[in-house]
């Protein structure tokens, strides 16, 4: 049986930082770095049918502290990241080997967040292959851009926002997926 996987990530980000409309990332300062601090993973098989999930909190090594903003953003504090929270290294290896034989998708360009984490922990192995479905999600199947969004894009369809979720790596998963059902996305 084939399998996929949806992965969303959070990283640490300031007021100003983060996105604007979801599309332009403004101009960060050079210790802003963009540390993930949430992988959401979910494991489905050609019927959209969930397998698995994970939910992992990653403990940042350059600003160990979290920014007010997103606290507030992702509802993740600091509390929760430190009983919870694992380094990016072990975090890394059990995704690793959760998305083993499967076929990645993520909303946005989170291979690119991984590879600068792989890069601030001197990780060289770089072996998941990502595919950014965004584009694909705009241009083919006609989902308007203020709805492509990870925390939004399954209003599209009708489903309920549910603002205490939204930036959460693991919901934003969730609604990917109902998206990608809805749709009958073409895996």
């Amino acid at each position: 049986m084939k399998e996929y996987v949806i992965l969303d990530l959070e990283w640490t980000s300031w007021k100003g930082n983060y996105y604007d409309n979801y599309f332009f990332l403004q101009k960060r300062e050079a210790w802003q770095k963009k540390e993930i601090i949430q992988i959401g993973a979910i494991k489905f098989d050609k019927n959209y049918k969930i397998i698995d999930r994970l939910n992992i909190y990653v403990k940042s090594i350059f600003n160990p502290i979290l920014s007010s903003y997103i606290k507030k953003l992702t509802g993740i504090n600091q509390e929760k990241l430190e009983k919870k929270g694992i380094t990016f290294t072990q975090s890394y290896k059990i995704i690793k080997k959760f998305c083993k034989r499967t076929k990645i998708f993520s909303n946005g360009d989170d291979n690119s967040i991984i590879k600068i984490n792989l890069d601030y922990n001197n990780l060289r192995n770089r072996k998941l292959k990502i595919k950014n479905i965004k584009k694909i999600l705009n241009k083919k199947y006609k989902i308007p851009k203020k709805f492509l969004g990870s925390s939004v894009i399954h209003t599209f369809f009708g489903y309920k926002l549910k603002k205490n979720e939204m930036h959460n790596a693991i919901h934003d998963c969730h609604n990917v997926l109902k998206a990608l059902k809805k749709i009958k996305f073409i895996l």
